[in-house]
């Protein structure tokens, strides 16, 4: 079963990109995001998607970034016994407090972007 997302999280690592089958690049990066107990929960990422990659990819770890996609959730157990769970996301779109910035900007100036 998966879902549409919106997360807000920090970087966990740095983004590996590589290049698929068909000749397209992606990137895979982790996002710790917070559940509203508190708790950290890992998003395990993915991109296919030119404009989030350009993105993510000057990211650095413990840098903030809020993407959207599609998720799934995942479970593990481990070494220790005890269960965890996580997200796969399959981002679509990313955004960082710059781009909303800049954003704010070009709409509060009167400007199209």
């Amino acid at each position: 079963m998966s879902f549409d997302v919106l997360l807000q999280g920090k970087l966990r690592g740095q983004v590996t990109e590589g290049i698929a089958s068909n000749g397209n690049q992606f990137g895979r990066f982790k996002l710790g995001v917070t559940d509203k107990k508190g708790e950290s929960v890992l998003a395990s990422c993915i991109t296919f998607a030119p404009a989030a990659l350009a993105i993510v990819a000057r990211l650095g770890d413990g840098d903030t970034v809020a993407v959207s996609g599609e998720a799934s959730i995942t479970s593990w157990e481990t070494r220790d016994g005890s269960i965890r769970v996580g997200l796969d996301v399959t981002v679509a779109t990313a955004m960082t407090a710059y781009h909303s910035a800049r954003k704010r900007g070009s709409q509060s100036s009167g400007g199209d972007e």
